[in-house]
């Protein structure tokens, strides 16, 4: 596949910009998936949640315990 470059810019410096195009576009979506993961991230746990971890860990106890003694 042959790739058509402007004329106004040497064939050398084009492949310069393009990578510098794709790392921006990168840390602008780095940038947003941290915006976005922070929201997330700021939210409470749901009781729901914190109520299945507590059982869990309950049941999870005596076989710890067991295989220690």
């Amino acid at each position: 596949m042959t790739q058509q470059w402007e004329t106004t810019v040497s064939n050398e410096e084009k492949p310069n910009e393009k990578a510098r195009a794709i790392r921006a576009r990168q840390r602008a979506i780095g940038r947003e998936l941290r915006r976005m993961y922070d929201d997330v991230a700021q939210e409470p746990v749901p009781d729901d949640f914190m109520d299945l971890i507590a059982r869990s860990t309950k049941r999870k106890a005596p076989k710890a315990e067991r295989k220690v003694s």
